[in-house]
């Protein structure tokens, strides 16, 4: 399936919240708990926390290549997240990191990418050349029993994934390719058939982090390409909206009742003359979006530590 059409909404209030300037921000994920938002800067080893109700800001020196957060179920003060990095996943409290799973200890230029959780509980991430030279990245799937899984297909750039429990579908994104993958999810969380789903028209920019809405829309934003567009359960091309940077990253819904979508850019490779038209690349923006809402941010269904 191929969409070529450009529906460019106009009227839609785009705001920079963060002019962060981030190298590769990443990762953004709306913390319910807490009403926040975290972001990562993948180059910048950088985790941020944006406030929406103060204003905070707040950011935290990484150790390593940080590229998603998600919440847990481990019950816990302060909360207990699970993060990606280069080197593999950890458990995450108060900036202390516990290792759970290196997925490729054989590839020394891989590192973990994009990262979201199936409705059973399960973690899915990609991987990725750091370098993006060679098709090395593989999806991954990581079960609150640390039992570890990896899907056959080599991919130069991997993002998503993302989940539908209403569809009972698995979206996955092929970056380099510019196609959208999707499988249906199995009783056991595993996935049946991975078929191309969307081709997105190149002209857009390449598919990079997805989401989806309270409708069932996919939302994908655009690396190389100042917008985000959303797609129907069809795959047709619903709507697109201008970003005021030029390598959008990732999007996220947030706010009290869900109905703000955040975006994460980056800076990374830009030219002094992109640089000089987009000068808000590597910010995080907000959009207003009223009568479309988000899903709740799902948690790794991970209940303790492993060594509790």
């Amino acid at each position: 399936m191929k969409t070529m059409e450009n529906h460019m909404q106009q009227d839609a209030q785009v705001k920079c919240i963060w002019p962060a300037e981030a190298q590769l921000g990443e990762g953004v994920v709306w913390i319910e708990a807490e009403q926040a938002l975290y972001w990562v800067d993948i180059i910048g080893q950088q985790l941020h926390r944006y406030h929406p109700t103060s204003g905070e800001r707040q950011s935290w020196p990484q150790d390593s290549m940080i590229s998603a957060i998600l919440p847990t179920q481990i019950d816990s003060q302060p909360a207990t997240f699970v993060a990606c990095y280069a080197d593999g996943v950890r458990l995450l409290q108060q900036q202390q990191g516990f290792p759970l799973i290196q997925p490729e200890p054989e590839l020394s230029n891989n590192r973990c990418n994009d990262a979201w959780v199936a409705p059973n509980g399960d973690l899915w991430f990609g991987t990725m050349d750091i370098d993006i030279k060679t098709a090395s990245g593989r999806f991954y799937r990581l079960t609150p029993e640390l039992e570890l899984s990896a899907e056959p297909a080599r991919y130069w750039v991997t993002n998503g994934p993302t989940f539908s429990a209403q569809q009972g579908y698995a979206y996955f994104v092929d970056t380099e390719n510019f196609m959208i993958k999707r499988a249906a999810l199995a009783s056991d969380g595993s996935l049946l058939a991975m078929q191309d789903w969307l081709e997105v028209d190149r002209s857009f920019g390449n598919p990079d982090g997805i989401t989806l809405d309270a409708e069932q829309h996919l939302w994908v934003a655009h690396y190389n390409g100042a917008r985000i567009s959303r797609y129907t359960p069809e795959g047709k091309l619903e709507r697109q909206i201008a970003i005021p940077a030029l390598n959008v990253t990732k999007c996220a819904f947030g706010g009290a009742d869900l109905s703000t979508l955040y975006v994460v850019t980056a800076r990374d490779g830009m030219s002094p003359q992109q640089l000089e038209q987009y000068p808000l690349s590597g910010g995080l923006f907000a959009i207003e979006l009223g009568d479309i809402k988000g899903l709740s941010t799902p948690h790794f269904a991970i209940k303790e530590w492993p060594n509790a």
